[in-house]
């Protein structure tokens, strides 16, 4: 059969069909028939696809009890702390890193922090805060703000981007509410200055996209419907599952129950889309759109419907081999939108303000902490959830879970903590909490902007070297040829 000779030689494959006049796409998993004999590399020989995401969250955490364990090492060595503890059946995946600094670990604001956590600094070089005065990242916290230089997902998908339809996918959740910071808010991904990737925040945009013909959209698509799954409510899997049931006829038992499976995720996600624009699902009564809500009405519920949509969709494209890299902008630095769940209405940024770091409002602003971490652990277990050869995607991922400054109300610069989650391929171990033993303990930490403290450069540039790249130095603000094979 022709369709399986192709299986056998390909990395990627669509079921392709027409709904209503308007062409689809039903890209697959990779299926067992893809692979080897062991599930371990691709049928050709060319290893299972590795991949890079970005998890952005605006506003820091508070170490301490809540975000730091009390003890290092692998394994049973140390405990989640609560504010992760939705992360408890993914805690062999994760390695949580702790104590890094970014330059003398002093007083910088938000805008700074993100330059630095997601692009290494504007390309000036930097040793303590006050260089930063000096570079064009002087005015991050402007509306001239933007990032100066490429963000790691950036570099990373030039290094690695072959064939992929996708160079690399961005996508997010909350818009943007508060200072206005040019670029560097309101998007994740950038090219280079003012040249920012902008997020994808609403499920059904990204629902369609994806299940076009293949091809990313373009600012002014030809022939790319922008409402398939609506399309007199009808599925897109109406248009191929006439071929998907020949097709499976000829699949062994495990890769004909994977596209079942597949195929279910994909209906029930329809399912969660409004049969009409801006309408409700009639068989549901709720809609599945962007929260777009002012910040003072923002509708978790609407919110965690949204994330959790997009999360199973950036796991459909992962697992057919759409992307190889990929970025989620929770929200921008210094976030201002307000959270229901604290029973508060103050803004998030402006909790860590009110008092000081384990003030009640910074308690408050915790909690917020603690729900983006859930949506985090939620990206985390779809992607375990799915599988990939003989693994799963979280398996062959590398997640860089990130904010911008170390700790809120005084915008010290130290004591960053970094969630990573995957294995990237077997190169990182996982369930491995991390702190340099020059970090010290207490706020600030005793090893706070010495010269014996760690950087989060040093994290960055070994994050590189594991998706393969050959680059010996990384960043602008504290470049670095240090790497940190503490976490392989």
């Amino acid at each position: 059969m022709e369709i399986l000779d192709k299986l056998k030689v390909s990395r990627r494959f669509a079921l392709r069909g027409m709904l209503s006049g308007i062409g689809v796409a039903l890209w697959l998993p990779v299926l067992d028939i893809m692979c080897n004999d062991s599930g371990t590399a691709f049928a050709q020989g060319a290893p299972l696809p590795t991949t890079f995401g970005i998890f952005f969250w605006g506003n820091g955490i508070h170490p301490g009890t809540l975000w730091t364990p009390t003890t290092t090492g692998d394994g049973t060595a140390w405990q989640l702390p609560p504010n992760l503890s939705d992360f408890a059946d993914l805690k062999d995946a994760m390695t949580l890193v702790t104590g890094l600094d970014m330059l003398n670990g002093v007083f910088r604001g938000h805008g700074w922090g993100v330059m630095y956590v997601l692009a290494g600094g504007d390309g000036h070089i930097c040793v303590t805060m006050a260089d930063t005065n000096n570079g064009p990242g002087a005015s991050a916290e402007t509306a001239q703000g933007t990032q100066w230089m490429p963000t790691l997902d950036q570099i990373i998908a030039d290094a690695i981007h072959g064939t992929e339809p996708y160079k690399s996918l961005e996508t997010g959740v909350l818009l943007y509410t508060g200072q206005n910071m040019g670029t560097a808010s309101l998007n994740l991904a950038h090219r280079g200055p003012y040249m920012p990737l902008p997020p994808q925040r609403d499920p059904v945009t990204l629902f369609n996209n994806l299940f076009s013909m293949g091809a990313p959209p373009t600012s002014s698509p030809v022939g790319v419907p922008m409402d398939i799954s609506n399309k007199l409510r009808r599925s897109v899997l109406d248009a191929v599952l006439a071929d998907a049931k020949r097709l499976q006829l000829s699949l062994g038992a495990a890769d004909s129950m994977r596209i079942d499976a597949h195929m279910e995720s994909i209906r029930s996600l329809e399912a969660r889309i409004p049969a009409t624009a801006g309408g409700a699902n009639p068989m549901t009564g709720t809609t599945l759109t962007a929260p777009t809500a002012q910040a003072a009405n923002l509708d978790l519920t609407k919110v965690t419907a949204a994330s959790q949509a997009i999360n199973k969709l950036i796991a459909a494209a992962l697992s057919a081999n759409l992307t190889r890299v990929y970025s989620h902008l929770w929200s921008g630095a210094r976030d201002e939108n307000h959270y229901p769940i604290i029973q508060l209405d103050t803004e998030h940024h402006t909790l860590t303000h009110m008092d000081g770091p384990t003030g009640p409002s910074n308690l408050k602003a915790a909690q917020i902490e603690k729900y983006i971490m859930s949506q985090y652990a939620d990206l985390a277990r779809t992607l375990k959830g799915t599988q990939m050869g003989a693994g799963t995607l979280l398996d062959n991922t590398l997640l860089y879970g990130v904010s911008d400054v170390a700790e809120p109300s005084g915008h010290l610069m130290t004591n960053y903590h970094i969630v990573l989650m995957g294995h990237a391929g077997g190169k990182i171990p996982g369930n491995r909490h991390f702190r340099p033993p020059a970090a010290g303990s207490g706020f600030p930490p005793t090893g706070a902007g010495t010269p014996a403290a760690r950087k989060v450069t040093e994290l960055m540039l070994t994050l590189q070297q594991v998706m393969g790249m050959n680059v010996t130095t990384y960043g602008s603000w504290d470049k670095t040829s240090k790497t940190m094979p503490e976490i392989l």
